[in-house]
């Protein structure tokens, strides 16, 4: 896990004797200037052992570089400034050597090294206007990550030739790969496959998965592909997986036919291995063609491999059990050890003994983490029997406890020195959008194939209803949806294709840079810089101990994000929260325009499927979260939430959060039609996955079980825990009876945090304790008269306001909005019934930012009060 974001190692020179000249020069200020990054080495052992940057101009004249920036951190643009009359001749190149020691003492010297692990580097004109960004991974030492040719977009890891043509790749990257007669895809019948090659090279192949070599099947005639499901279990009969102990299946499991193959030239170079996956017979048939489905190919070594492979036991399992000899209590890693891996406590209390620690809590090679524990591997997804994603990736488990379950959850990492450095596809079927626009994301650098967590044995899609009825909230929940994984052809049940949360997925969401974000997960610091952890723990402190007050909090977290992610954990209750499973973030750099990048912290939602009834391990429907939390002492997180309930201004605030929630994410009409969805849709799926794993003998059994209980803990859960909200917020009133009437054909209702829309009727309840916000908006060509309100007293506003806010009074208040037909005239923006030079004076005050009010008129009819309603406006009255 990454503490700290990229530490930098070394820094600049500019060497202005590289092919530049002064004639014709552009002013380039522009992004299409031709000038772009050509080369970049991040650790360089030779000449003056500089790290550098290469620019290209692949322009017809000649670009003035003066007082352009070049940095590696976006929001600071301009670290490293071109001296003034530095220039690049067309088709020439311009070298930046980059030291941080050095760039200290010399103004030619870029005064930041090169991360060897990977950054973003960006090019700013003078202006700050990004004319190119380029992001690359780990570079091996003395190796450029460059373009080949010069300019033309193809990147690959060549040679080191600062200030010269860049010169071809070598290695896999110089060989010719084969070539497949058929793609991969779902076939009805078997078939001949034939690979081709350049004349004088050689092909080799493997079926099994494993990374091709001269020592493999040389091809020499067309492979036969067919169904391979009833071949011998390979993978899938392994059971050194877990320390809980695994079960074999006991039956062939599904399989594809694998080809990986390999070009070997006359010299003996080879090329990059080609993966292909053909799916016939039993897995081209039922709901593999229909649905999403994963092949993850990887040299079986990558997983199994005693002490590299990352899904086993292995070798660190061992190395900590042999530590635990009850002959030497004492020795390495011994529960007398007081530098025992469970971090100094002696986990078996008076006794001691291995097989007294959890099995979820004994390392092993797959709960070890970071670069180190990635692997390389080709994913290939099919949606609906087309392939819609293809490339090298880089694979890691993924998890806490769910680490030892056999069926295990991946990080899948997309990265340029694997290929292509995004997942370029919509994963979530439109789900996953940006904030701004709605547009969805269709572009990742990384996702998550998740195994149901704590679920996994159970309903396995309980995270998955819980993210999906909360969707809509201030926070940020995760995207997921449904896929059928084969690792190495072998069938590996179903997943959560889920969002990966980091950097670049809030960037894509919200619009802020994902070098302006910080991370705070599982109370450690996961992107960012050491004081953002101080920042949001001196916060959690300041809350607990009453130094800073709930109005002082709301200046620093998005106060609806952080009472609608408690108001959900609690309603599910979540036992596996908040001491755990919790994150936050914000934007460092604030952005007027943005109203995410405020400097706010913002709640993260991930792994909730601890809850809802789950095992009834203290998240049963009666279970009190609120008594839970505040027994917690030794949590910074749960003594700030126990403080706040000590404030009356948060309990109002939360209690009408919670009831809005109670009352429409959490109303049966959504829960129930959706647990039906993932049962009726997905219960065969999750069968054959417990089959496949030996979760349970009577998978169909264990399934339907599961969603019943999910089903009444919602069903029961709105009353238990109104009982336990009144009494942690300290609420005086009972539950009132409110019914919301409107014209769906009028207008649209907003209630406190609910966003109602075109409603015709709504009901829901509240208390007494707090007033609720109300707001109506007419529809174009309707005007808002008045409220019509029994049971309710106004406290702000009056029944003509189209914005007012309510306190009930009786058990069943009403009211009603209601509408005439709109008499503005367009162009009224001051509505006196005339359209003249006032109401453009008044709409340019606007315009300019001061605070005027306008009628809600649109000249334009864009939607959108600017710059073309004021032309429009203009043009008018001066044909008048």
């Amino acid at each position: 896990m990454k503490k700290t974001k990229r530490a930098k190692t070394a820094a600049g020179i500019l060497c202005l004797s590289l092919l530049i000249g002064q004639a014709g020069l552009l002013p380039a200020s522009a992004a299409d200037s031709g000038v772009m990054f050509n080369e970049v080495c991040s650790k360089s052992t030779t000449g003056n052992k500089y790290d550098f940057v290469e620019l290209y101009n692949s322009g017809s004249s000649a670009v003035d570089l003066s007082g352009w920036g070049l940095t590696d951190k976006k929001s600071q643009p301009f670290r490293y400034t071109f001296p003034s009359g530095t220039s690049i001749a067309a088709g020439g190149r311009v070298v930046v050597y980059c030291d941080s020691t050095a760039g200290e003492n010399d103004a030619k010297i870029a005064p930041f090294g090169l991360s060897g692990s990977g950054e973003t580097l960006t090019l700013t004109d003078k202006d700050g206007n990004t004319v190119d960004t380029l992001g690359f991974e780990t570079i091996a030492a003395d190796t450029s990550y460059g373009q080949y040719p010069d300019g033309s977009g193809e990147w690959a890891m060549i040679p080191c030739t600062p200030g010269e043509a860049n010169k071809a790749p070598v290695g896999a990257n110089a060989v010719v790969p084969p070539t497949f007669s058929e793609e991969s895809g779902f076939y009805s019948s078997s078939f001949d496959l034939t690979l081709s090659a350049p004349q004088g090279s050689t092909i080799y192949y493997t079926t099994d998965g494993s990374d091709p070599t001269t020592s493999s099947e040389k091809y020499t005639g067309p492979i036969k592909i067919e169904d391979m499901s009833s071949t011998e279990n390979r993978l899938s009969a392994r059971t050194d997986i877990s320390a809980s102990g695994a079960t074999a299946p006991r039956e062939p499991v599904d399989k594809a036919a694998l080809i990986r193959a390999v070009t070997v030239d006359a010299q003996g170079q080879a090329s990059e291995i080609v993966t292909k996956t053909y799916f016939l017979g039993k897995t081209n048939s039922g709901y593999y063609p229909n649905m999403k489905v994963v092949s993850l190919v990887t040299d079986p070594d990558n997983l199994f491999d005693y002490e590299k492979g990352i899904y086993c036991l292995g070798k660190v399992y061992d190395d900590y059990n042999n530590q635990q000899n009850p002959q030497n209590p004492d020795g390495p890693g011994g529960p007398g050890d007081p530098q025992n891996p469970w971090g100094g406590q002696n986990p078996w209390g008076g006794g001691w003994g291995w097989d007294m620690v959890n099995p979820w809590e004994k390392p092993a090679n797959y709960t070890q983490k970071g670069r180190e524990w990635e692997r390389e591997a080709h994913f290939t997804m099919f949606n609906g029997g087309e392939i819609v994603v293809d490339q090298q990736v880089g694979i890691r488990i993924k998890g806490a406890a769910s680490r030892n379950t056999a069926q295990k959850s991946f990080n899948v990492y997309a990265r340029r020195d694997y290929g292509a450095a995004e997942l370029a596809y919509d994963f979530f079927d439109g789900t996953a959008t940006k904030a701004k626009s709605g547009k969805p994301i269709k572009k990742y650098e990384g996702i998550v194939l998740r195994n149901g967590g704590n679920d996994n044995n159970s309903a396995f899609f309980r995270d998955s209803i819980n993210q999906i009825l909360v969707a809509d909230r201030a926070f940020t929940a995760q995207a997921m949806s449904e896929c059928i994984v084969f690792i190495d052809g072998e069938y590996w049940g179903i997943y959560q294709i889920t969002e990966k949360l980091g950097d670049s997925t809030l960037a894509s969401h919200y619009g802020v840079e994902a070098s302006d974000v910080a991370i705070i997960k599982n109370f450690e610091l996961e992107e960012g810089e050491t004081s953002d952890l101080n920042d949001w723990e001196a916060l959690m402190t300041g809350v607990s101990n009453g130094s800073i007050s709930y109005k002082q909090l709301c200046e620093k977290v998005d106060k609806q994000s952080f009472l609608d992610y408690f108001a959900a954990q609690v309603y599910w209750a979540n036992n596996d929260w908040p001491q755990n499973n919790m994150a936050v973030w914000r934007c460092n750099t604030i952005d007027e325009t943005n109203p995410y990048a405020d400097g706010k912290w913002r709640m993260l939602l991930f792994d909730t499927e601890s809850s809802t009834g789950l095992y009834n391990m203290q998240n049963s429907v009666q279970t009190d979260s609120f008594s839970r939390i505040k027994q917690v002492n030794d949590n910074d997180f749960c003594k700030m939430f126990a403080a706040l309930l000590n404030d009356k201004d948060f309990c109002k605030d939360y209690s009408a959060t919670m009831m809005d929630l109670a009352n429409y994410n959490f109303a049966p009409e959504k829960t129930t039609p959706l647990i039906s969805y993932y049962k009726e849709t997905y219960q065969k799926q999750i069968a054959d996955s417990f089959k496949r794993f030996s979760s349970t003998s009577s998978p169909d059994s264990t399934i339907n079980s599961a969603y019943q209980t999910i089903t009444s803990f919602f069903d029961q859960r709105y009353d238990i825990v109104e009982r336990q909200l009144r009494s942690a917020a300290g609420l005086q009133t009972q539950l009132n009876q409110l019914t919301v009437n409107n014209d769906a054909n009028c207008g649209s209702i907003k209630l406190n945090t609910l966003n109602l829309g075109a409603i015709d009727s709504w009901s829901g309840k509240y208390h007494s304790d707090y007033e609720l916000p109300l707001v109506a908006e007419p529809m174009e060509g309707q005007t808002f008269s008045h409220w019509e309100i029994k049971g309710a007293k106004l406290t702000e506003g009056s029944e003509t306001d189209a914005s007012v806010r309510i306190q009930l009074q009786s058990a069943d208040a009403t009211v009603t909005a209601v509408y005439g037909e709109s008499t503005q005239i367009d162009g009224d923006y001051n509505s006196d019934g005339v359209v003249d030079i006032r109401d453009l004076i008044l709409l340019q005050k606007f315009i300019h930012g001061q605070d005027v009010k306008l009628a809600p008129t649109d000249v334009v009819k864009d939607g959108v009060t600017d710059v073309f309603d004021l032309a429009m406006l203009k043009r008018w009255l001066l044909q008048k």
